[in-house]
């Protein structure tokens, strides 16, 4: 019942609301030891166009196919998410912004290297990936998710496909 309630039906990844709460207690522990944390918010690249051109089960493939990479290369510690649509987040418990964009780039040429099926024959996606590190980036979990997301969002409007920190950014 309990996994259930905590994980997307979908991807079998964490769903929302348990990232949050799992989100919180990483914060907690980060707080009191003083250690850092990273966050990776990402999203497929044009996935609104797979789900116009190849339909909606082919879509539901893809997002399959991306949360298998992912949880697939993610240690215990980390929290991999669906955090809503064709958006996911990862937390990396002791790790810095550097640490993950090597891991974020690792993830993007993984999920790049896929071959897609479809009746229409084979195609590839790619995903952009934003990272703001704790505490570096920010203190609160609010504005280290909008760090993140200005860091995916500067992805989106630089030709996607790419990786960028959320220090990067002026």
């Amino acid at each position: 019942m309990e996994e259930r309630a905590t994980t997307d039906g979908l991807t079998g990844l964490t769903n929302h609301r348990a990232f949050q709460e799992r989100l919180a207690q990483i914060h907690a522990l980060a707080e009191r030891t003083g250690r850092n944390f990273s966050l990776i918010l990402t999203d497929i690249d044009h996935f609104k166009k797979v789900n116009d051109t190849y339909g909606h089960p082919i879509g539901d493939a893809v997002l399959k196919r991306v949360a298998a990479v992912f949880a697939g290369r993610a240690r215990k510690v980390d929290i991999v998410a669906r955090y809503g649509g064709e958006e996911f987040v990862l937390v990396l418990p002791d790790t810095d912004a550097e640490g993950a964009a090597i891991f974020a780039n690792k993830l993007r040429e993984e999920v790049a290297a896929q071959t897609m099926t479809s009746d229409q024959g084979p195609f590839a996606v790619t995903i952009s990936m934003g990272v703001a590190e704790y505490p570096t980036d920010g203190h609160a979990t609010a504005e280290l998710i909008e760090r993140a997301d200005q860091a995916l969002y500067h992805c989106k409007h630089n030709g996607r496909n790419c990786v960028t920190r959320a220090s990067q950014l002026a």
